[in-house]
């Protein structure tokens, strides 16, 4: 008999020309047994087995799916490897004995080849046959026309589902596997929050934040004693990671806690698709068995998907609408003011990437369809990332219900009402990122209900009715972001009145890039800060000091676990004078410094300065030259190594 070995090697491992030659081995095999067939066999039989086979593995070159699939899985490949060593073996070899062999020992190899096939069907990652663009992201907005990649990526669905490749991977063995690690989850609320990530489209990369706060706003998790939703919702995240039914996404110092991001493996997606199905918690497009649909007449959470348009509410009285990846909302007023019984609107981005783009038509105008009367149980609002909205209105601002409030990144957000006292029940409100705001306004010490308020903006006194020293009134306030704009204009010490916010742990000031002119005046107004004494982390961006601040020491921050330091002018982080003893030095776990140009770090003097490190990341710190820095550094205690021999 022939060597097949090299032969079966080298066709493998090229997917374009492998199923041309295995057919054609095929149809030689099958011309040589029927030929040999004793007489008075059924020659149908036979028949019939080889064209089970044949068209299975038609079905795939019809549809080139092996050049689609970017890489050869292990499994994939050895399983293409023995379907072919029994086509040589057995039916091409030179063994005269082989070719003889009787028409049971023939039809049972047959139905075993038969079953090579239905296994490779299943094998197939059909998260790796994307269309050929030259990104292969499902997050549309990479792509010159996203429409045609939607298409080609639901004209693959189809063609999958109708090949039977959803079917066999239900019944796979990878899959069981996967259901008991489902089955073993304690708790429905954490059942619930795993469940939802069933919507998120293959290989998308979800921010964590957002994911938060849809579970806060559906109501999947609640606060218990010791926690706030939001700390459950961390602790749920953590708990799925932990467990690797998600994946983090970038550097991570512990993956289950610090992670922002995640990713899912396309056989959970595909479990958790059936499993929410099943449970009616969203609907998944017939036509299109892999993505959730705008239907809300059973599920009631009808998702906004590209080539979709939703329906006037009617009876469906949806509980949530949420945005999987339309790039561009256009809504009739009408529309939304019939969502009477509506919780959660996620109509902005989820996706971690900041480069995802959402625009609106009309600055946002169809917002006004949201009127308080409607919204008694109205509890979150997200408009993250979308472009176009210029003013919010008022009537967003009179819905007493809402709790959370996302409007990060809203980057041609100029207004804001005049007064926002009547949110009483809110619990996070996130403004940062929006640099076109002149002001604050009213009402924010009188939301005594803050948790989280992000991008907090002192600007000149004119625009600003709403202080620092409002927020001391804030007695649940634990997370508190501050952007210093190019108008800034601070009272005396007013920074001191940050020691008054006794629950606040997590503190980010963020300087804006000012003129030389305005520089000395902002960075002399940064000289007198306080902090309250329970502080966990500190954030600076931008810091325009170039000595260390008298408040930037272990003294004052004596339980800080956590200090970032990303841009500015800051050279050092040594006092002139101070002794280096015990009391004296950091408790700082975590360090990282970023784009600190005038920075030069003697890693011997962090080890001395910071005994209690565990993790440090130094990127782009002291310019040698241009463009040319010391070398990154990204080191971790649990890896072994000095510190000081990086």
């Amino acid at each position: 008999m022939r060597n097949v070995t090299s032969t079966s090697a080298s066709t493998s491992r090229n997917a374009e020309k492998f199923l041309p030659k295995l057919l054609d081995r095929l149809g030689k095999a099958k011309a040589k047994v029927i030929a040999n067939i004793n007489p008075g066999d059924d020659q149908e039989v036979v028949l019939s087995r080889f064209k089970k086979i044949e068209n299975g593995l038609q079905q795939m070159e019809d549809l080139k799916l092996l050049p689609r699939v970017t890489l050869w899985e292990h499994t994939l490949f050895n399983q293409f490897t023995v379907l072919e060593h029994r086509v040589d073996k057995f039916f091409l070899g030179d063994n005269e004995s082989n070719a003889f062999i009787g028409l049971e020992a023939i039809t049972s190899l047959l139905t075993r080849m038969i079953e090579n096939v239905d296994q490779i069907k299943a094998s197939i990652p059909v998260v790796k046959l994307m269309p050929s663009y030259p990104e292969r992201s499902l997050e549309f907005t990479h792509w010159s026309q996203p429409e045609l990649g939607l298409t080609a990526t639901k004209k693959l669905s189809q063609e999958l589902s109708q090949m039977g490749v959803e079917k066999g991977i239900y019944k796979s063995r990878a899959m069981a596997n996967m259901m008991r690690s489902y089955e073993h989850l304690e708790g429905t609320e954490l059942r619930l929050c795993f469940l939802s990530f069933s919507i998120f489209p293959a290989e998308s990369v979800i921010k964590k934040r957002p994911l938060i706060y849809w579970w806060i706003g559906e109501g999947f998790i609640t606060a218990t004693q010791d926690k706030t939703t939001e700390e459950v919702g961390e602790e749920i995240f953590g708990k799925l990671m932990k467990q690797g039914l998600i994946q983090p996404h970038g550097n991570a110092v512990n993956a289950s806690s610090s992670s922002t991001s995640c990713t899912l493996h396309p056989w959970i997606r595909y479990m958790l698709i059936g499993l929410a199905r099943d449970a009616l918690l969203f609907h998944f497009d017939s036509s299109w068995p892999w993505m959730p649909s705008c239907q809300a007449s059973v599920c009631r959470r009808p998702c906004l998907v590209f080539d979709q348009n939703p329906t006037s509410p009617g009876e469906e009285d949806p509980l949530t609408v949420f945005n999987v990846n339309r790039n561009y909302l256009s809504f009739k007023r009408e529309w939304l003011s019939k969502l009477k019984n509506v919780v959660v609107l996620q109509l902005g981005r989820w996706q971690s990437s900041p480069t995802h783009h959402i625009e609106v038509d009309d600055e946002g105008l169809f917002l006004k369809g949201i009127g308080a009367q409607h919204y008694l149980s109205f509890k979150y609002l997200s408009l993250r990332g979308i472009s176009g909205i210029t003013r919010i209105p008022s009537c967003i601002f009179s819905i007493i219900s809402l709790e959370i409030l996302d409007l990060r990144a809203c980057h041609n957000l100029e207004t804001l009402p005049s007064d926002i006292s009547s949110l009483r029940k809110l619990t996070h409100l996130d403004i940062s990122e929006c640099y076109l705001l002149e002001g604050m306004p009213k009402g924010i010490g009188k939301l005594s209900s803050l948790q989280v308020l992000k991008g907090f903006l002192i600007a000149n006194l004119k625009n600003t009715p709403s202080r620092l020293g409002d927020l001391a009134k804030l007695k649940k306030l634990r997370r508190l972001s501050i952007y210093i704009g190019i108008e800034a204009v601070m009272h005396d010490k007013e920074f001191e009145n940050l020691k008054e916010i006794s629950s606040l742990r997590r503190l980010k000031i963020s300087w804006a890039v000012v003129s030389p002119e305005l520089r000395g005046k902002i960075a002399r107004q940064s000289l007198d800060f306080s902090f309250p004494p329970d502080l966990e982390k500190l954030d600076l961006q931008g810091i325009p000091l170039k000595e260390v601040p008298p408040w930037l020491n272990p003294r004052q921050l004596t339980n800080i676990k956590k200090l970032y330091i990303r841009g500015g002018e800051l050279c050092s982080l040594d006092h002139a004078g101070e002794e280096t003893v015990t009391e004296c030095k950091w408790r700082v776990e975590i360090l990282r410094l970023k784009y600190l140009s005038n920075m030069k770090i003697e890693l011997k003097e962090v080890e001395v300065q910071f005994p209690h490190l565990l993790y440090l990341e130094k990127v782009k710190c002291h310019e040698i030259e241009k463009d040319k820095y010391e070398k990154n550094i990204f080191w971790s205690k649990s890896q072994g190594q000095k510190l000081s021999n990086c």
